[in-house]
Parts: structure tokens; sequence; C-alpha cells
């Protein structure tokens, strides 16, 4: 996908989700580019410098590795307390005379799954029990005996959209990554839309500083809407210990700004009787935090990071009520600034997002000259983007 420069020694790195079939984080999906046949030498960085396993929390991380050879004798066992799974071709998986080596790994506290459909006649050891596969444009052919004669769980990848997914999930995947939470179901997007359009009010009114009572007016209208904000306030995510007992403590002990940002959270949680989490509350959490991090690092004050985080916040509102963005931000009175990074990509803070969108490992590419033009180092750029999944993965778990 992305290409970068040889001449730049520190390499893009990008994570992409991996979701369950209730569309909640199960693992983050480690890739580099360009990528070296070992990479050994960048995985410890990650994890010892960047701190990317504390980043993962309670998710598993998933490496691809071409050559277990001299990831073996290189990496070492994994980090206490991580659950790494390698990602390996499948034709070394099939191959008798490497097996020792794979099962050594897995001796060493490594998980393993196989990346491509095997050949019919492979024989594959019990301690190889997953597929990993491209379904971008559909299942392969000969997955479907593959899927059930292997335990699992499987992973489909750069699912495209809501359709593939159901596809994939009917297939037996119970593992996704892609675009399909970009582009949700019509019926998913309308089906909190009234709790939705009063969050969008509440908004307002905390941006025009209204009083306390005029919020609690408005929470009080709709008890979903009342749940979910006691149960964020109340989440670890956010550092809060203290019993929440009015609307009024809430406010206060949150503070205006922290409302604001609890508010913005809230327009993509999930809601009481939903079986399924929103594939997009912990992405728009990403982008969000990375946002507000990148802007950090170039030097932005606090109130243009919170501009930032908004920016990040907002980025998906359109896909999320299934109207267009200009409709949906013109009531807030938004700084300018975030209307045009919003709208046209334009300025500092239109620039940080065109680059929070390419690092979703989707159909556009990250390059070095995006992080260079908005004034982000590639390693700075990794160090927002571990911050960021690190909240993002509690917030998907947690919301």
């Amino acid at each position: 996908m992305a290409v970068q420069d040889k001449s730049i020694p520190f390499p893009l790195v990008f994570l992409q989700p991996v979701a369950d079939v209730h569309y909640l984080w199960t693992a983050l999906s480690l890739h580099v580019s360009p990528f070296d046949e070992n990479g050994c030498d960048l995985f410890s960085r990650l994890f010892n410098e960047f701190g990317l396993g504390e980043a993962l929390g309670r998710l598993s991380c998933i490496l691809t590795v071409p050559n277990p050879d001299k990831f073996a004798g290189e990496f070492g066992a994994p980090p206490k307390d991580t659950q790494l799974i390698l990602r390996v071709p499948v034709e070394y998986c099939a191959d008798p005379a490497r097996q020792p080596l794979l099962e050594r790994l897995t001796k060493m506290g490594y998980g393993l799954i196989a990346d491509g459909i095997p050949p019919r006649t492979a024989l594959f050891p019990d301690f190889i029990e997953s597929l990993s596969l491209d379904c971008s444009a559909g299942i392969p052919a000969d997955a479907s005996a593959w899927l059930t004669r292997m335990r699992g769980p499987h992973l489909a990848e750069n699912v495209p959209d809501p359709v593939s997914f159901d596809a994939c999930r009917a297939e037996g995947f119970r593992w996704f990554s892609g675009e399909y939470p970009l582009l949700p179901s019509s019926n998913v997007a309308q089906k909190d839309a009234i709790s939705r359009g009063r969050l969008v009010k509440l908004l307002e009114l905390v941006s025009h500083d209204a009083d306390a009572p005029a919020l609690e007016g408005l929470l009080k209208q709709d008890p979903a809407l009342s749940y979910q904000l006691f149960k964020l306030v109340s989440s670890a995510a956010f550092g809060f210990s203290a019993h929440i007992t009015n609307f009024t403590q809430a406010i206060n002990l949150l503070g205006r700004r922290q409302l604001q940002r609890w508010l913005q959270l809230l327009l993509y949680a999930r809601f009481p009787g939903d079986e399924s989490a929103n594939p997009l509350l912990p992405r728009a959490a990403a982008r969000a935090a990375m946002m507000e991090a990148m802007c950090h690092q170039i030097d932005g004050d606090r109130d243009e990071q919170d501009r930032a985080f908004i920016v990040g916040m907002f980025s998906l509102l359109d896909v999320l009520l299934a109207m267009p963005l200009r409709l949906i931000i013109e009531p807030l009175k938004l700084p300018q600034d975030i209307v045009d990074a919003l709208m046209q990509r334009r300025g500092r803070l239109g620039r940080l997002l065109d680059v929070v969108e390419r690092a979703e490992y989707g159909r556009i590419p990250l390059r070095h000259t995006d992080l260079a033009a908005a004034g982000v180092t590639p390693e700075g750029y990794c160090r927002a983007l571990i911050q960021a999944y690190r909240w993002a993965s509690k917030v998907s778990h947690e919301a």
C-alpha cells in the first residue's frame, strides 16, 4: 500500500483495528512500510520505546512475519502480558520441515495465524488453528472447506463494506479488519437519530456556555442519553472513581471542556438495546486523540489542541448520521479553522486530518511527504498513533 523513500530511515507504521462479530476491537494488526524481511529491530523499538505493549491493553497484536527463522532468532519471547500473534505465510505453515520452529514459537507464547489459502493437500499441525484471508474482492475460492476444517478464529482482512462484513460472518470468519465501519448501512446510521439529535443540541448549548439547568433539562428528556452519560462519566477510561448521583454533579465534576468531549464521544456510543457496539466509536476516538497529540507536537496551544480533538471526533459524523456534514455542523457555529479542516482539509488542522485519514491503512496511502506537509516527523507520528490507539482501545470496551 504505502510507499516510502528508502533514504528515510524510520518507516511508516500503521495500526489497523481487528474487531469481532459485535464490532468490539479484539486486536490491532501492525503494518509497516516498507517492511523488511525481519522487522525485529522495529518491533522491539515499538514495544520497548514507543509503548505499544501498554497501548494494547487487553488487545492482541498481529505481526506480519515473512521469515519466522530470523524472527525467532532475533526477537526472543513475547513481552510480558502481551498476546502476540504472528501472521506467517501459508506456504511456510504447510511445510513439514518448518513446523518444529513454529511449534517452538507457540511454546514461547506466540499465537500463529496462516496467511492465505492452503494447498488442497496441506496438512497443518494442531497448533495452527486460524487463517488470515484478503476479502477485499470477496471471499476467496476454496475458503469454505478450510474455514470449517480449522478451529479459528479466522481473520477476514480488507473487508470493504457492511454487506461484505455480513457475508464473511456468515461464512465463518470471526475477526474482521477493513473499511466496513466507515460505510455503515443506512438503518444502523439512522437508528438512534433522535437521541443523537439531542446530543448535537447539547453540544450547541455547551459551545455557547449555557448554564447547568439548561443542559440538565435537555438531558432529562432522553433516558437512553442520561444512562449513557452516567455510564461514561463513571468509566475508568476517564479517571473518575466517585459515584455520580445527578446531572449537575456530573457537569461540575467534568468541567465544560471535558463535558464537550464526552458529548462528542456519546455521538458514537452504543445505546441500551443495541446488540453490537457502534464500530465508529473507537475510530472517532482514535482520530480525535491522534489529532490532539499531533497538534501538541507541532506546538499548538491548548485551545488549538482542543479544536484538533473536535475535528477528529466530528470527522465521521456524516457517516454516523447519514447526512451531509455541512448540515450537521452548521448549527454549532464552530471556529472557522475547524470548519475549513472538516469541509476542505484546509489549514493546519486540515493537514493533520489528512494524515489521520491516511493512517487508517485504507485506499489512500500515507506518505512521508504528507507528514512533512503537516509538520510532523515519522517518529512523532508513530508516537501519536500509539497514544491514540491506547485510548481508543479503552473506549472500545468501556463505552
